[in-house]
């Protein structure tokens, strides 16, 4: 390929890109990946299109491109390994990572990678020693200190905990992102000591921090709730359904509010010879993205000159990129609420799986937890309250609609008498019972989400209640919560 082709073929990716047509940018940086392009730096580019598509081996087709272009730079290398980490690749990223000099991306960093990778390879040893390096060459690390909070239990005894705390001063001329780190690390070690209200003032000042950077709309919020069931209606979904033609069985969604016991699940049936745990991974956005809408409205539209088949081939597409191309999938992305309609419509074979847990459990859940992007509810008490509320009704709406395709799953029930809910979440997703799936945390794999710790024990009751000796600070959550009909017991 000479230079004037790859300019044309770069024309033609801009124009598909400003169309938004995923098809055509895909086209081009398929045909740069088949010809073997010299495309230089500029296969980073490349990398990052094919990634946020979801093309996977196309993805590391190229960054392996931009390595060799690089001449094996450990920077290039460093890139590389991100890039598996972000696609669930975390061994072979790991395995790089262990080859790249440690001041590479600068002393801090790499140690601060290499801990929170530990993490979520259940290695917690190895991530506190990283980590602990990591605040040794940059005192004011908040992300490093979060991380090593989480990592374990802090009590009364653990030297982690004093050395938190101890920071505080240091901390304060932290910039935003490091001291709104610091404060949920801090509010983790006042939590699992019990110290109530230094716990919740210390969460309220971490969220308060990142609520200036990262405002949350409920206009927005309340749109989009409208717009994904609006449509949506059961003749609606068959009528659909009956054009599917091609199996849809692999994947099996497990729903619910972030905190409300989703990982949980996922980690259950990932313990099953025949799943595989798919953590959140995004992928129905990128389905809706070529309809242009979450509305019936835009899938009627899209089906005018489309088959509904080219969606669902799409998604089980996306999955075989991911995961390969056998066993069951476990998606528990962030909002599958939000797209359950184009699920149910699309993908008729598929399982769905509903948890749902004590609004007050999971309202202090979430508030405690420092979510990285997505979920920006989270910050603010009586926001939590409005965003619950719009779930309640999606909930009430959806297992209407989709009756028994929705089995519902209460945590507090799950937890406190496993074994019978376990059965239940397997039969209704078609799985023959294993002994594994009944002692999930045996079961050694890599976990992403905020709950990385919690699924590794067994499972247990601890979280029951949780809210209950901080209910005098949730009373902004109470009391916007029932003014707009939700129920606390």
């Amino acid at each position: 390929m000479n230079a004037e082709e790859i300019i044309a073929r770069f024309s033609r990716l801009k124009a598909a890109l400003n169309d938004s047509n995923r098809s055509d940018v895909n086209a081009v940086c398929f045909s740069f990946i088949a010809e073997n392009a010299e495309l230089s730096a500029r296969w980073r580019t490349i990398a990052k299109l094919m990634q946020h598509n979801g093309e996977y081996l196309a993805a590391h087709n190229a960054m392996a491109n931009l390595v060799a272009a690089s001449k094996n730079s450990d920077e290039t290398r460093f890139e590389q390994a991100a890039l598996f980490a972000q696609t669930g690749r975390l061994d072979q990223a790991w395995e790089i990572m262990q080859c790249i000099p440690n001041h590479i991306p600068d002393v801090a960093g790499n140690a601060f990678i290499k801990g929170t990778m530990a993490i979520n390879m259940g290695l917690p040893d190895v991530a506190q020693k990283n980590l602990l390096r990591a605040i040794v060459c940059n005192p004011q690390l908040g992300q490093a200190m979060l991380s090593l909070a989480v990592s374990s239990k802090i009590d009364d005894a653990n030297k982690i905990g004093d050395a938190i705390i101890a920071a505080e001063n240091r901390m304060e001329t932290a910039d935003d992102t490091e001291r709104a780190h610091y404060q949920y690390a801090l509010g983790k070690v006042y939590f699992d000591r019990r110290t109530h209200e230094l716990a919740f003032s210390a969460f309220a000042k971490g969220a308060t921090i990142v609520a200036e950077n990262r405002h949350y709309n409920y206009a927005d919020d309340h749109a989009n709730f409208e717009n994904c069931r609006d449509g949506y209606d059961i003749g609606f979904i068959k009528s659909v359904s009956e054009k599917i033609t091609i199996p849809t069985k692999r994947p099996i969604f497990v729903t619910g509010l972030p905190r409300s016991g989703t990982t949980l699940v996922e980690h259950i049936l990932a313990s099953h010879s025949e799943v595989i745990g798919g953590e959140e991974l995004g992928r129905m956005t990128i389905v809706e993205r070529d309809i242009g809408a979450s509305h019936a409205g835009a899938l009627m539209t899209y089906m005018q000159n489309n088959s509904p088949d080219n969606l669902a081939a799409l998604y089980l597409h996306l999955l075989s990129e991911r995961f390969g191309t056998k066993g069951r999938v476990v998606d528990k992305s962030l909002n599958i609420s939000r797209h359950l309609g184009l699920v149910a419509a699309i993908l008729p074979e598929a399982r769905i799986i509903w948890l749902r847990r004590n609004p007050l459990d999971c309202a202090w859940s979430a508030f405690r937890t420092y979510f990285m992007s997505g979920i920006d509810w989270s910050w603010q008490l009586e926001d939590i309250a409005a965003h619950f509320v719009l779930e309640d009704q999606l909930f009430e709406h959806w297992t209407k609609t989709l009756g028994e395709r929705v089995l519902v799953v209460s945590y507090e029930q799950l937890v406190n008498d496993p074994a019978p809910h376990i059965k239940r979440i397997l039969a209704h997703c078609d799985l023959p019972e294993e002994a594994s799936v009944f002692e999930p945390h045996k079961t050694k794999r890599i976990v992403t989400t905020a709950s990385v710790m919690q699924v590794r024990e067994p499972i247990n009751t601890g979280a029951v209640g949780s809210a209950h000796a901080y209910r005098q600070y949730l009373q902004p959550f109470i009391s916007r919560y029932t003014e707009l009909g939700g129920i606390i017991n």
